[in-house]
């Protein structure tokens, strides 16, 4: 697998308590950002709502073909507006209303690469306040990395015990378990 650094890949991976993932790819929007330094920015990607699903039992090949997968539907499909369908693309996914219910328990990844970080793979979970997640741990993988390697550090992390983690001891109290 070549991966050119120089442009970055992400994709959002929501995992659910029987382990079962769906794979969101990014978009990128046609809004515009202002940056904490006054400039605009259009350069913003948000998920597109491409749902690529994965049942559980599934094997650390048919993750990596997952993953790969939704790395592929970089910026091919229109990005997901909140505002417009007045809904979180978890609460439309999951079917269930409210940004704290549907994702009650979900393990959130964030994984692909950037010219800063190199490949990564980050695991958060939802705060009990607000729409947002909580990094909780990463993992640096090396440029050579391949879809196997993030499969094996998306299925590590989900089989890991988090309360052996002190971050998660720390912020426990703030998520959404």
């Amino acid at each position: 697998m070549e991966i050119n650094l120089v442009e970055f890949r992400s994709i959002n991976i929501l995992v659910n308590q029987s382990k079962d993932i769906v794979i969101f790819p990014y978009a990128k929007s046609e809004k515009s950002v202002e940056l904490a330094d006054g400039t605009i920015t259009d350069e913003l990607y948000i998920p597109a709502y491409y749902p690529i699903e994965l049942k559980y039992p599934y094997t650390r090949n048919e993750l990596a073909e997952k993953i790969k997968c939704g790395i592929e539907h970089w910026d091919k499909h229109p990005c997901y507006d909140d505002e417009k369908e007045k809904q979180t693309y978890e609460e439309k996914y999951y079917g269930i209303k409210g940004f704290k219910n549907a994702v009650k328990g979900i393990l959130y990844f964030s994984l692909g690469w950037d010219d800063i970080q190199g490949k990564y793979v980050s695991l958060s979970l939802p705060c009990k306040r607000g729409y947002a997640y909580l990094a909780i741990t990463e993992t640096e993988l090396p440029d050579n990395a391949t879809w196997i390697d993030f499969a094996d550090a998306v299925i590590e992390f989900i089989n890991m015990d988090l309360n052996e983690l002190s971050s998660f001891k720390t912020f426990k109290n703030k998520l959404n378990l």
